[in-house]
């Protein structure tokens, strides 16, 4: 029985992207399944997140779209629905009539605050099987690892 493998890839490396995958997978699943009660995507939560980071400074929609985490993302679609939930504002340029600047609302920062408490909770779970040091290691290895398939694959 042979496997189609090349000379310069291990076994172990092969089931390091297959577990990358199936864990980007599940961490979705999770994600969604923490997200239905508020009405929201991991994407919209994404540019709420975004926003709040800006500390009431107004962005375009480029500019949360530079910062989305799902680069794919229809940046305008996700304002358009945090829009119609009032959870985010669109504030027109003086400069330019045309652009649109958004703005995380109140009730946008109230939401953000109730979901903080159960991301928090997640960290805390996970700080007690990963070590600072394990998730460091961890997250340079994820880098490389993406650096290597956004400029090889993605990049052209």
């Amino acid at each position: 029985m042979s496997t189609h493998k090349t000379s310069y890839t291990s076994a172990e490396q092969e089931k390091l992207v297959m577990n990358i995958i199936y864990s980007g997978n599940l961490f979705n699943l999770v994600s969604n399944r923490l997200f239905k009660p508020y009405d929201l995507t991991i994407q919209q939560y994404n540019v709420l997140r975004i926003l709040r980071e800006a500390n009431d400074f107004p962005l375009s929609i480029t500019d949360i779209g530079s910062k989305m985490l799902d680069r794919s993302s229809n940046v305008s679609r996700l304002i358009d629905k945090l829009v119609d939930k009032s959870l985010v504002t669109r504030v027109e340029s003086k400069k330019d009539r045309r652009k649109m600047k958004i703005m995380v609302t109140e009730g946008g920062l109230c939401l953000l605050k109730d979901i903080d408490v159960l991301i928090c909770e997640m960290n805390s779970d996970l700080s007690q099987i990963v070590s600072h040091v394990e998730a460091r290691d961890a997250n340079k290895i994820i880098n490389k690892i993406r650096r290597l398939h956004f400029d090889k694959y993605l990049k052209k």
